[in-house]
């Protein structure tokens, strides 16, 4: 008993010193807070990471090692406050603090961060304890080695009483392989995190084109029943003359035609903004009988990007670049763990504890047992298999680098189309407004004109279509403009 535990004490410092100097890839526990804010004007809730990691050195997207290629950012969504609107920020808050598949992609994470605990298990001893009782009844015909003159044998009890076995194992990662194992389990929560990062992301973009529309949708309907309130205005002088005799009833029945299709686009705009709230409900998990949306105006802010172009390095923040940078990298960490899988397998095994034919003599030193040893495993050969296994992941890196070169580009394809769009919107919309001014213009000349008998009410009614034309396009430029600043956003990855 004295040897066996001598032993273990041994093992056991053997474990402090390797485990002294492999310090863990990412500490243990910890998981992932969504902290809403205190208001609906006062935040959008951010994403913290309890720990740090620490110990991995990333590796860049072409398969090298690189210092200023860390771990995942803890983006946000504060770009979303630029619009200075309370309701959209709370809008989205509600949608990140309800949203099922949110939900499931934070226990997805969560479950990235725990197979990165397990994976780091394997840097400890194995310690494994169980009673064994077995009572063995040797036949009387049973074979022996020796033959002898009778084929029967004295019957034989064999009794056996063991206390408290200990087996221990401890594998020496003298190649790296669990360490390489806990790396690629690391890189795969990183990937898992942006991944949430990402969806997080997509989720407050999809809220804000969607409110967006909604309050487009109401810019329109304060056109239409502007236009109408100053049309019924205009009906009701048009009767008055009729009765009085001093026009014919032509020009009452343009003018009630007309306000009837009026009538008629803004119901239909109505049954479009019942839509857009209704998906509204459902991208914030609300039950759509319940939600409803005051109507309001368009953000009097849209943000403005303060570069000409959009650089890499502010493209290489979007989470969905970042998990698919995390995933070339697990290729290229692959490479290695296969690597180190063909090199020889080192374990200390040990084992002990008390062992008796008779319970009696359980507790007497020389009823002691243990076992201590060395195995070793060395792969000679299986097919090539650990060769093409190899020779896959090389293959795998290659897959992975492409496609985040292939995700890079289409990011910077939707960042620079949504940036021109912003830039030429803005110009259109200033030469837009000078078509407005120049319409508002000509009504009140062809108005004064009809007024004196110098026109007629055709004349008056086609510039009033063509000033509602030209508001609804004004609006429909604005509301486009906010569209593609939302594009930008998340083009960027949030915020710039």
């Amino acid at each position: 008993m004295k040897i066996f535990l001598g032993s273990v004490i041994a093992i056991s410092a053997l474990v402090l010193r390797v485990g002294a100097q492999t310090a863990p890839l990412n500490a243990p526990g910890g998981a992932v807070t969504v902290q809403p804010g205190g208001s609906p004007a006062g935040g959008t809730g951010t994403i913290q990471s309890p720990t740090p990691r620490t110990g991995v050195t990333p590796v860049a997207p072409n398969g090298t090692g690189s210092a200023t290629d860390g771990p995942v950012p803890a983006l946000t969504i504060s770009g979303f406050r630029r619009f200075a609107d309370p309701t959209l920020e709370s809008l989205i808050q509600l949608g990140l603090d309800n949203s099922p598949n949110l939900r499931a992609a934070l226990s997805r994470l969560e479950e990235a961060r725990i197979r990165v605990r397990v994976a780091q298990s394997f840097l400890s001893p194995s310690l494994r304890s169980s009673a064994l009782i077995t009572s063995q009844s040797l036949s009387e015909r049973r074979p022996v080695a020796i033959p002898t003159s009778s084929d029967r044998l004295p019957r034989f009890q064999l009794n056996t009483f063991q206390l408290l076995p200990i087996d221990a194992s401890y594998e020496l990662d003298l190649f790296r392989r669990i360490r390489s194992n806990i790396a690629v389990a690391d890189l795969q929560a990183q990937a898992s995190d942006a991944d949430f990062q990402a969806f997080r992301l997509t989720l407050a973009s999809d809220i804000a084109r969607t409110y967006l529309l909604i309050r487009g949708n109401d810019a329109e309907q304060a056109v239409f029943r502007r236009n109408m309130q100053s049309r019924d205005t205009t009906l009701s002088i048009l009767r008055e003359r009729f009765r009085v005799g001093l026009i014919n009833q032509i020009d009452v029945q343009r003018a009630e035609t007309d306000y009837a299709g009026l009538r008629v686009t803004l119901k239909g705009l109505e049954r479009a903004r019942v839509e857009l709230v209704n998906g509204l409900a459902q991208l914030c998990a609300q039950d759509p009988t319940q939600f409803s949306i005051q109507s309001g105006t368009l953000p009097a802010n849209v943000p403005t990007y303060p570069y000409a172009s959009v650089s890499a390095e502010q493209l290489q923040r979007r989470p969905d670049l970042v998990q698919f940078n995390r995933q070339n990298q697990i290729a290229n960490a692959q490479i290695t763990l296969q690597q180190a899988s063909t090199q020889p397998r080192v374990t200390l095994v040990g084992s002990g504890g008390v062992l008796s034919g008779r319970i009696g003599p359980w507790f007497t030193p020389s009823s002691a047992t243990y076992l201590v040893g060395v195995n070793a495993s060395v792969p000679i050969y299986e097919g090539h298999r650990a060769r093409q296994n190899i020779a896959l992941s090389r293959q795998q890196a290659q897959t992975a680098q492409q496609t985040y070169q292939q995700a890079l580009q289409l990011a910077q394809r939707d960042a620079e189309t949504a940036l021109d769009n912003l830039a030429l919107l803005r110009e259109q919309l200033g030469l837009q407004t000078q078509t407005l001014a120049l319409a508002r213009r000509t009504e009140q000349y062809n108005r004064e004109l009809y007024v004196r008998g110098l026109a007629t009410y055709l004349e008056v009614l086609d510039a009033q279509r063509t000033i509602l034309t030209a508001e609804q396009q004004l609006v429909q430029l604005r509301s486009q403009e906010a569209q593609f600043a939302v594009s930008l956003l998340r083009a960027v990855g949030g915020d710039w």
